[in-house]
């Protein structure tokens, strides 16, 4: 039986090591099941990280673009500030021209008036 206890011990030992390597063969397969997900998502998110990036990039595009725009229209805002302050000043002198032009208007009709009334003796009504 001494014979026979070596080989049962090597049979046992053998059938141990077959366990373990089934086992650590489930684990391998596990961890590759996990790197291949692993490699997905890695995958995925690149994808999502590059879609974010442009996304970014075309944001920075319209930014720039409308802080050119906004500057040309604070700077047409201010052309058409001096213009309207130019007809403004342009519209007071012109209503000082008026009042200036309705009494020379108003001191001739006075004047004609005067000079039509005199020449008819004083009468309003003509003869």
């Amino acid at each position: 039986m001494t014979n026979s206890q070596p080989l049962d011990n090597t049979n046992a030992r053998l059938d141990d090591l077959d366990t373990r390597l089934e086992q650590l063969g489930d684990e391998i397969d596990l961890i590759r099941t996990i790197q291949t997900a692993n490699r997905r998502e890695l995958r995925f998110n690149s994808q999502s990280l590059a879609r974010v990036e442009r996304t970014i990039i075309e944001i920075g595009d319209i930014v720039r673009l409308q802080s050119i725009q906004a500057e040309r229209d604070r700077q047409q805002a201010e052309r058409d500030r001096q213009v309207l302050n130019q007809l403004i000043a342009e519209a007071a002198q012109d209503r000082q021209q008026v009042a200036i032009d309705r009494q020379v208007w108003q001191t001739e009709i006075r004047r004609i008036w005067e000079h039509l009334q005199g020449r008819n003796g004083g009468s309003s009504i003509s003869q």
